[in-house]
């Protein structure tokens, strides 16, 4: 099944990508390394790093692949990671991933993940590579899936964080330290105070409003009430007295993984995966499949607030206003403001607000999607991007974010609504790709 290109999404040139890694600020460009598999459309073939750079968030250069599986470390694939800069030389860290030949549960046994560094010093071609910790240097009652290496400075030491699954099926996070990226010393265990699932992936560290935060991506939430319906979640958690309290949500839509923010740059942006691992859900493809959210500014207040950065802001164009049953290409943002309860029609998609609480339908798109709630909730303001399959919803300026994938024949969205005063669209100019 075909499905279009994205205009305003990083997506890959063919076949798969998923995680966002390394995204750091280097030598005057922003780099958007991601998870990429140009062999197969489920990354089961040859798991490397594709590579995007962009001075200004709206033109982009792809670069040929940065890392590759390609050592007795790494044969099976060149996993998450992070980056870090050093006396002007960009050190990436990642996951190598080992499999062995034979009946192994893959979890226990039968598996390596091992902290892998390689380098750089214009930001596009990568050399020595090397292993720095291995299976046998984590804790003991660790299984074998320690990886996602998240590399940050602090107290004047570099520090690494590593997702990890106990051997009693309990998600933390491991904590390293070091004075030279060279040699790391065991520091610290992070186990939230609550249900952690049976593991943590992708952790990153940030500091926002003089608060601290691990985000990051537990596996195995048990559903309550309208949370935690995705096979995995991704949010966040406060970081207090060296304990993870208070974890919440960072989107609540179908499709929203692995997020990552960038190392080194002038504000805080966070892109993450717009997909999920292991879900039930149809996505369209002929040559790629998955993409990257647009990158979002965030901030602190009462709970992290994401908007979309200014950049992208600024390939809106041409303005109008509608009162209702319009029709609009399928590359725009939708506004609107909110003083009572709504509903809105935007081809198979359907969202609902009612009692406070708000539904995003898109089970009519025949892709084994159903229903996304956010209850309570009051909502003053709905902004809506979309990009030919890709849905991205900021509701009360950002307080609230829900993404998914969703497919469609039509070659135009047309919108219809119930209690809704008036629009305000935009349609949006598409990246240059060089």
């Amino acid at each position: 099944m075909a499905q279009k290109n994205l205009n305003y999404h990083v997506m890959p040139r063919r076949g798969w990508l998923n995680d966002p890694n390394g995204l750091v600020y280097f030598k005057e460009n922003y780099h958007i390394f991601y998870q990429a598999d140009e062999n197969s459309m489920d990354g089961s073939v040859n798991k490397a790093w594709g590579h995007y750079a962009t001075k200004d968030f709206q033109t982009y250069t792809r670069h040929a692949t940065a890392v590759s599986p390609d050592s007795k470390y790494d044969k099976n694939g060149a996993y998450s990671g992070s980056a870090i800069i050093r006396d002007d030389i960009l050190y990436v860290f990642y996951t190598g991933n080992v499999k062995y030949e034979g009946p192994y549960d893959f979890i226990h046994e039968g598996r390596e993940h091992n902290v892998m560094r390689v380098e750089s010093r214009d930001g596009i071609t990568f050399e020595h590579k090397k292993c720095l910790l291995r299976n046998s240097d984590f804790p003991k009652d660790c299984t074998r899936h320690v990886r996602d290496p998240k590399l940050f400075m602090k107290d004047g030491r570099y520090h690494l964080i590593l997702g990890a699954r106990l051997k009693n099926d309990t998600g933390c996070v491991l904590e390293y330290v070091s004075d030279d990226l060279e040699s790391w010393k065991y520091a610290h265990r992070y186990v939230p105070a609550k249900d952690t699932g049976f593991m943590i992936e992708c952790p990153d560290y940030l500091q926002l409003q003089g608060e601290a935060f691990l985000l990051c991506s537990p596996q195995g939430l048990k559903k309550h009430g309208y949370e935690f319906h995705n096979v995995y979640d991704c949010g966040y958690y406060k970081i207090s007295n060296r304990q993870l309290i208070d974890y919440q949500t960072l989107d609540y839509g179908f499709d929203f993984y692995a997020a990552q923010t960038f190392y080194n740059a002038d504000r805080n942006i966070l892109i993450a995966w717009i997909g999920m691992p292991d879900n039930a859900y149809i996505d369209r493809y002929e040559a790629w499949n998955q993409t990257l959210t647009m990158p979002r500014s965030i901030f602190f207040d009462k709970r992290i607030i994401q908007k979309p950065i200014q950049e992208i802001l600024d390939l809106r164009t041409d303005r109008k206003l509608y009162t209702n049953d319009f029709v609009i290409g399928k590359s725009c943002n939708i506004e609107w403001d909110a003083d009572s309860d709504f509903s809105l029609q935007m081809n198979a998609i359907r969202c609902v607000y009612r009692n406070h609480k708000f539904t995003l339908d898109l089970s009519a798109c025949s892709c084994n999607r159903q229903e996304r709630c956010i209850t309570p909730i009051e909502i003053r303001h709905v902004s809506v991007f979309i990009d030919e399959s890709v849905l991205e919803i900021f509701i009360n300026e950002g307080e609230y974010t829900m993404t998914s994938r969703f497919y469609d024949d039509e070659h135009s969205l047309h919108v219809t609504s119930e209690n809704i005063k008036q629009f305000v669209t935009y349609n949006m100019r598409g990246f240059n790709i060089l």
